[in-house]
């Protein structure tokens, strides 16, 4: 089977990926909804941390997320299967990649076409003057002052990540791009979670869907290729059959 995933994948030209949170669980990135998750452990509070009508009230919560988030995000590295994407972006392939992660990892690993349907901590926002913030200069006022305040007007800056209450991004172009795309790689998400898990029915009946994923994956469309395996173990093999790299390291 395995074999077969990598010759699929050496005939296709124009791959989208969809991503969740399995693809970041082997850099140290927790996951939010799993059995580690940090809204199951009761970490934080999912409501009064990512709730937008709260987050205006009281943002004190998120700050604590936030703070904890940004320190690791500041040492983890992109895992096997990220660099294995961008590798395959580097020898020609039209690459997709569509992430319900905010992490940053597909882009921190070199891949160019990511759309983060989640938003991510890569820029933010005054919520009273507007102000515009790279991440660099989140970081800087988080880890200082331990809150997100703008240095402009004191107002409440808001990182780009989709909170509840407000819109997924990038629904429409994620659609188009898997209408026309001749194969769907699925990793590291169960598609338990709308609307990412509608995503794979946009795809043509005729194009192969694999899936790789520990667990049960929640899809019950046709031509699917589902494979439980660890997503590192599996870069390394479709890094050396597909494009004759090692990545083991």
């Amino acid at each position: 089977m395995k074999t077969k995933i990598a010759n699929i994948i050496k005939e296709s030209h124009k791959i989208v990926v969809l991503t969740g949170a399995g693809i970041s669980t082997n850099a140290g990135v927790p996951d939010f909804r799993g059995k580690n998750g940090i809204y199951t452990t009761g970490e934080y509070d999912p409501y009064k941390t990512f709730d937008f009508e709260y987050y205006k009230t009281d943002p004190s919560y998120f700050f604590r997320f936030a703070l904890s988030f940004l320190d690791l995000l500041r040492n983890v590295k992109p895992t096997k299967m990220h660099r294995f994407l961008a590798l395959l972006e580097e020898s020609g392939k039209d690459i997709t990649v569509i992430t319900q992660n905010i992490d940053m990892l597909h882009e921190k690993s070199g891949s160019k076409n990511v759309l983060n349907l989640h938003g991510s901590m890569k820029s933010g926002y005054c919520l009273n003057c507007g102000k515009y913030y790279n991440l660099k200069e989140m970081e800087n006022i988080l880890f200082e002052k331990k809150e997100l305040r703008c240095n402009k007007c004191g107002g409440i800056i808001k990182p780009d990540v989709v909170f509840f209450g407000e819109p997924v991004k990038y629904i429409e172009e994620s659609v188009i791009k898997i209408r026309t795309c001749d194969l769907l790689l699925i990793l590291g998400t169960s598609l338990s979670i709308s609307p990412a898990n509608i995503l794979p029915e946009y795809a043509r009946n005729d194009i192969y869907k694999i899936i790789i994923n520990k667990g049960d994956v929640y899809y019950s469309g046709g031509n699917v290729i589902k494979i439980d395996e660890d997503l590192d173990k599996m870069a390394e093999f479709l890094a050396k059959e597909v494009l004759d790299e090692n990545i083991g390291s």
